[in-house]
């Protein structure tokens, strides 16, 4: 492998020069820091500049929940797609495919119903899952009652025809 010198010189200058000017532009937005001591007073007006602690936004559970949620689907229905439009695929593997497709479908509109129905009895968020006979349930709230549970078990209940018995309700601050 030969390396060219002059692409190699000219490619440390620009990493150097891009460098020292970022280097120059970060030291100007801020003020260099000052220290305080008993025995050097602030003048009056004068502020110190005051660094806060860099803290990582904070991650919206339920929005990543759903999102996750809908990727796992996503995938799984273009899956489902390539084997209905494959030739190759028997016409027993396109009606199982078709099926599940209308069957994702029907536990999506499902899970908004009782998601929707859960937000309307007062909580501010909530995610919803399904299993083959059983749901659980996620909702945002400091806590939550047994009344408030069996509320929400019964919502997911009488939709989606989940026994009692496989229902798992939570919360979540």
């Amino acid at each position: 492998m030969l390396i060219d010198k002059k692409m190699l010189a000219k490619f440390l200058l620009t990493v150097g020069v891009v460098g020292g000017a970022m280097y120059y532009t970060l030291s100007w937005l801020s003020p260099p820091p000052r220290t305080v001591s008993k025995l050097e007073p602030l003048e009056v007006g004068e502020v110190l500049p005051v660094v806060a602690p860099v803290t990582p936004p904070e991650r919206d559970f339920f929005a990543e929940h759903r999102m996750e949620r809908a990727r796992e689907r996503s995938e799984r229905i273009e899956l489902l797609r390539e084997i209905v439009s494959n030739v190759n695929s028997t016409p027993e593997a396109r009606s199982k495919a078709q099926m599940e497709l209308i069957n994702i479908g029907s536990i999506r509109e499902t899970e908004m119903q009782v998601e929707r129905l859960i937000l309307g009895q007062g909580f501010s968020d909530t995610v919803i899952f399904f299993g083959s006979g059983s749901a659980e349930a996620i909702v945002r709230a400091p806590s939550l009652t047994q009344v408030e549970a069996l509320g929400i078990a019964d919502v997911i209940r009488s939709v989606a025809g989940v026994r009692l018995q496989n229902i798992r309700v939570r919360f979540r601050k």
